[in-house]
């Protein structure tokens, strides 16, 4: 590996690291757009436990996933992680899958990005821009970004998650403050297993999408072999935490009783309402604005995310090579950047062309794709921690992490994935039946990978037999 193919080692220290996969999260977003909807069609006063649920299941899935990390120290992280455990082909189809997840969650939150940017600056200025050219504008800077030292994108997205987490936690604070009284029938387990559990569980697990992302720094951590094991673990009970509060939170302040038939209502509104009715109307217009910002900073940290999978596949001579080289003084991706951005442009500018409705159209597909890709590389990366580990007992890693947590995993996330595909048109909210297409389309994703990997084995049988070497274990 030469310089002009290598990330800048030790620029990333733990917090920024964990900003990057909060950000990821979209705490905000999550809540302003998604717990009310999960209020409503989920378990309704059970939610804040089905967080907690979600949690220790992540949790779980990370002693198997942080046990690897210290091993397997790889930009390709989950790509990398299969390619070790499991061999190239299942590697490749992983790979595959990754870049499908990266791309359609940026479509995702990009089309969104668009779509509350357009209805801020109308209510406030009347000034109308069709929502892709605020997407559009919003990739370009976050390509910037992505080529400048990632130790600023990191200090931007830790202000902006800083500002938005703030708001929901103030938020949370004054309604437990004004309550007469405080309920916690949200944790009796009676209530929890009440209504749509399913429902909840999926949309508390797709809550946490990128956290995974901590390994695919790991190049670039400070002392990599601890930075992305307590920054996973921190990350995912940050998450957890914030979810399970500020849900039973907002429970206190509509009510038990009427907590379904609010949310039910006008769920794009419930959670505005309450602010303005406990901090006063500007609370609506700050809550607005950070919304957006959220989105920005979730795009920048998935866009990295995706910029290190290219980087990483074009290194091991798997695509464009140029996609391989670093800035000579940022060391970041950069082409991997501008390639990338170029392509999300490209699709944002075909559906302006073909009038796609940016939430209706990009965002409920993105979402789903994105929501069952990842659950699926979580699962890939479980059976390889566990192959990895009975083929290296030498290693002497702890049981618990190399076999029963990786397998209650497995167990976890493939429910999870039987669930998002049973309940994939209430997800979407689209009524379209095209949407039933898209589980075929995310396994067929990871079919193209596996044939590739026998296309290369058959028409090169040394780069084939190279790429095993290429990703080493320590």
């Amino acid at each position: 590996m030469t310089d002009n193919n290598s990330l800048k080692q030790g620029s990333l220290g733990l917090f920024t690291v964990i900003f990057f996969v909060v950000a990821a999260a979209s705490p905000l977003t999550g809540v302003v757009g998604a717990l009310p909807v999960t209020f409503f069609i989920g378990n309704g006063v059970g939610v804040p436990s089905v967080f907690i649920m979600a949690g220790l299941l992540l949790l779980i899935f990370s002693f198997g996933f942080v046990t690897m990390s210290k091993y397997v120290v790889n930009a390709g992280a989950f790509y990398a992680y299969i390619v070790q455990g499991v061999g190239v082909r299942s590697g490749l189809g992983g790979l595959s899958i990754a870049l499908l997840a990266y791309t359609a969650i940026q479509l995702a939150v990009s089309a969104m990005f668009g779509f509350f940017t357009d209805e801020f600056m109308r209510s406030q200025w009347g000034i109308e821009i069709p929502w892709w050219v605020y997407a559009i504008i919003m990739q370009t800077i976050v390509v910037i970004l992505g080529v400048n030292k990632v130790e600023i994108g990191g200090k931007v997205l830790g202000l902006i998650l800083l500002l938005e987490v703030g708001i929901v936690l103030l938020l949370d604070l004054f309604i437990t403050k004004n309550a007469t009284t405080l309920t916690y029938n949200s944790f009796s387990p009676s209530v929890f297993l009440d209504g749509n559990l399913g429902i909840s569980l999926v949309f508390a697990i797709c809550s946490f999408i990128g956290f995974e992302a901590t390994a695919i720094y790991s190049e670039e951590c400070k002392d990599p072999h601890k930075t992305v094991a307590r920054a996973t673990i921190i990350a995912v009970c940050i998450i957890t935490v914030f979810y399970a509060i500020t849900s039973w939170a907002l429970i206190q302040s509509v009510g038990e009783q009427k907590l379904v038939e609010a949310a039910a209502a006008n769920p794009g509104l419930m959670v505005y309402n309450i602010a303005e009715s406990h901090l006063g109307s500007w609370a609506i217009q700050l809550m607005s604005l950070l919304l957006i910002t959220s989105l920005f900073a979730a795009t920048q940290a998935f866009h990295n995310s995706l910029a290190r999978y290219l980087f990483t596949m074009s290194r091991d001579g798997l695509g464009w090579s140029k996609m391989a080289k670093v800035h000579p003084r940022n060391n970041t991706p950069y082409v991997a950047s501008i390639v990338q951005g170029g392509f999300i442009i490209a699709i944002i500018a075909t559906a302006a062309i073909t009038a796609m409705d940016p939430m209706v159209d990009v965002f409920s597909w993105g979402s789903v794709i994105a929501s069952m890709a990842i659950l699926i590389l979580q699962i890939g990366v479980s059976i390889a921690v566990i192959s990895f580990f009975r083929k290296n007992k030498h290693l002497n890693a702890p049981l618990w992490s190399t076999l029963f947590a990786p397998l209650l995993a497995v167990v976890g996330m493939a429910t999870v994935l039987v669930l998002v595909i049973q309940n994939i048109g209430t997800l979407s909210g689209s009524e379209s039946p095209l949407i039933q297409i898209i589980p075929w389309f995310v396994f067929g994703c990871a079919l193209f990978g596996i044939i590739w990997a026998q296309l290369i084995q058959m028409v090169n049988p040394e780069k084939f037999k190279k790429l095993r070497k290429l990703i080493e274990y320590i």
